[in-house]
């Protein structure tokens, strides 16, 4: 599926839909409304790395992600293809030919292409040379200085620390 020219693709893989990435959404929403463009989420089916255990179903995450401001929710299959893709390609093919980005939202450790090979340098490197805004959002962290992550959310639930879990959540945990 592609979108509608004009958009501001906030990417990740979202997985919990939490504070951080509540955070990243609102960026997203505060450009998209100040130039009259939607906001669109992109993550993939499946976890680009192995993970203990997801928080979130898929179905549950783009629900999530609607929730937190996303005009529309793009999902791409992480298959050999897409794991083999260079951040180069990833960047043309999709954030720029499927999802017509416009401008780019992303935390400040996100990593994309072949083996995470690229981060926000390269990235801002790409979206300069194509002529796309990206704003770098910065870590969120709870008032105690712990910064909210997907993972520090699943050790916190390893841990038995549902309370923690949920104020990085910044919800209740779904039975």
């Amino acid at each position: 599926m592609s979108v509608q020219p004009g958009c501001v693709v906030c990417l990740g893989f979202f997985d919990g839909v939490h504070r951080g990435h509540a955070a990243l959404l609102h960026a997203a929403r505060q450009i998209a409304d100040q130039k009259g463009l939607l906001v669109c989420a992109h993550t993939f089916s499946n976890a680009p790395a192995p993970k203990a255990f997801l928080l979130t179903t898929l179905p549950e995450r783009v629900a999530l992600l609607r929730q937190a401001g996303a005009d529309t929710v793009v999902v791409s299959p992480f298959d050999d293809r897409m794991r083999r893709m260079s951040g180069q390609e990833f960047f043309d093919r999709i954030v720029m030919e499927k999802l017509h980005a416009v401008h780019v939202v992303c935390g400040e450790d996100h990593r994309f292409g072949y083996r995470g090979a690229c981060g926000v340098a390269e990235l801002r490197a790409m979206c300069r040379a194509r002529g796309a805004g990206l704003t770098v959002v910065p870590p969120v962290t709870l008032p105690d200085g712990r910064r909210v992550s997907s993972s520090a959310i699943r050790q916190a639930i390893a841990d038995g620390d549902i309370p923690l879990a949920e104020e990085m959540l910044g919800r209740r945990l779904q039975a």
